[in-house]
This record gives structure tokens, C-alpha cells and sequence, in this order.
């Protein structure tokens, strides 16, 4: 892997991770979860359209001309991926959701698979099962039968979030890094604003002093630069070589979550943790190849 690729990797894990912990903070706050999705993508949007600009792009030409792919990258990742995220962090911990998202680097993987029209090696499903035992005990604490409310909500995420990689990277093969973030985050506010008025009647009323607004508008910061650090690293090394570092961003929002929330992990949990990301390790190692479309 170039070292290029490793520092944005690094970076990405980092915000990844903070990102969690704002997210989960400002929901305990009561902050209602569409604005905060708004709030949080439009503060994001205007870093990233700042930084087009600067580079002298033609971000509403390039809207123009890829309408469709970022329709689908705005609103299903942008959109709805946050959304989800969100009602689900609203049940679980910030811990939790980050081990349960790892998951990711197997539905990316998936993904590739399908759309590649390649067989996965046997090995995968095992890896899989595996890494499915794994969640089971992060988020059963080894006390209860059937996973918590939020922690199935994020699940489901996690196949959302693995074909929106592999989407991506599609899209990364005919536009910069920038572009492609200027336009997902665009129809993704455009989406989530739209639904303010039917799903938000309090609005933005419901973010109560400038503590907790700083702390949203932190979290579009983190949003931005995860975005713009992950997809230049996805167009140097792909999908699945890019997904390896993702496995940074559980242990990274563990030791956030556990200093700046109090949240903990029981015995059952670090070891549901352990088999997850060694999981998702092998996974990345099963087969190493761009998903080039």
C-alpha cells in the first residue's frame, strides 16, 4: 500500500471515529436526529464546495452531468445511511455501533463479488460466520438471547454502507475525489432538508444552546474529511484494500467512547470485538483486487 494511501487511511479512521462519539453526544443532548443529519451535511457541504472552488472545478457542471450517480450517493448514503445510523445510535452505544460497522468490510466484499460477477472463495463464508459470531457477542454482552433494538438497526446499515463503497468507487473512476463529494453531499442535503418539514416539526429548535450546535457543526467536520481522506484513498487502492483500515475505527471510538462517554465493554464484548475486526482482516486478505466496473 503507498504510503499516500496510509496517511489518508489514518486520517479517515480518526474523524471516523470522533465522528461516532460527536454523533452519539449530540443525540443524548435530545437534538431531533433529521436536523442534526441536516445541520451536520450542510456544514460538511460548505467545506467541501469551498475546497472545489479553490481548485477551480466546475462543481454545477459536474452536477449536471452525473445527476443520476449522485442522486444515489446523496440520498441512500448521505440520506438514509445517516438517518439509520442515527435511530440506531439512539439504542446503542457508540462502541457498539462502531464494532457492529465494521461488519462493512464483508458487505463491501460481497458487493464486489456481485457486481464483479466474481465466485468468493469458500474461506469468505466462514470468515463470515465467524465475523457474525463476533457481533453476536458485542452485542449481546454474553447476558441476552437476541441482540439489542439499536444494535440490529446498525446491521442493517452495514449492507447499505458496503454497496455505497463499491458504488463509489465506480462513480471515482471518471471524477476527482472532490467532485464526487460535492455532489453526493449536495442531493443529500437537498434530501434531508425536504424531509425537515414533514418528519422535524420542533426543527432546528431542538438544538438547545451553542455548545451543542458547535458540537454539530464539529460533526460536519469530521463528516467532510472523512469522506474527502476515504475516497482519495479508495481511488488509489480500491475497495477492499481500503477497508483494511477501517478496522482502526472501532478501537479508536472504544478508547473515545470510554474517556468521553463512559462508555465500557464487557469480557464478551472485547472478545466479539477481537473476532470482528480479525474478521474483516482476513477478509481484505482473501482477495485483494480493485472493483473496477
Amino acid at each position: 500500500m503507498r504510503l499516500k494511501s496510509t496517511i489518508y487511511l489514518v486520517f479517515f479512521a480518526i474523524l471516523m471515529a470522533m465522528g461516532h462519539i460527536l454523533q452519539k453526544m449530540v443525540l443524548d443532548f435530545g437534538v431531533d436526529r433529521f436536523v442534526f443529519s441536516f445541520v451536520r451535511i450542510a456544514s460538511g457541504f460548505g467545506i467541501i464546495s469551498f475546497l472545489i472552488l479553490y481548485k477551480k472545478h466546475r462543481p454545477w457542471q459536474v452536477l449536471k452531468t452525473n445527476t443520476r450517480h449522485f442522486i444515489v450517493l446523496g440520498v441512500f448514503f448521505s440520506g438514509f445511511g445517516i438517518l439509520i445510523k442515527l435511530w440506531g445510535l439512539g439504542f446503542t452505544t457508540a462502541t457498539n455501533a462502531s464494532f457492529i460497522m465494521s461488519l462493512s468490510s464483508f458487505s463491501a466484499a460481497f458487493f464486489a463479488f456481485i457486481l464483479l460477477k466474481e465466485k468468493a472463495p469458500s474461506r469468505f463464508y466462514w470468515v463470515v460466520v465467524f465475523m457474525i459470531a463476533g457481533v453476536y457477542l458485542v452485542t449481546t454482552k454474553g447476558q441476552h438471547i437476541l441482540p439489542q433494538k439499536g444494535d440490529l438497526i446498525i446491521f442493517i446499515l452495514v449492507f447499505l454502507i458496503g454497496f455505497m463503497q463499491v458504488y463509489g468507487k465506480r462513480v471515482l473512476t471518471n471524477l476527482s475525489v472532490l467532485e464526487t463529494a460535492f455532489g453526493r453531499s449536495f442531493y443529500g442535503m437537498v434530501f434531508l432538508g425536504l424531509l425537515i418539514p414533514f418528519f422535524a416539526p420542533d426543527g432546528f429548535s431542538t438544538i438547545p444552546n451553542l455548545k451543542v450546535l458547535l458540537i454539530v457543526l464539529a460533526n460536519g467536520v469530521t463528516f467532510s474529511g472523512s469522506i474527502i481522506f476515504f475516497y482519495k484513498a479508495l481511488q488509489l487502492e480500491g475497495a477492499s484494500n481500503s477497508g483494511v483500515f477501517a478496522l482502526l475505527v472501532p478501537v479508536i471510538t472504544a478508547v473515545l467512547g470510554r474517556f468521553l462517554l463512559g462508555e465500557t465493554l464487557n469480557v464478551y464484548q472485547v472478545l466479539g470485538g477481537v473476532i470482528i475486526i480479525s474478521g474483516s482482516f482476513f477478509i481484505t486478505r482473501i482477495r485483494i483486487k480493485q472493483a473496477n466496473f
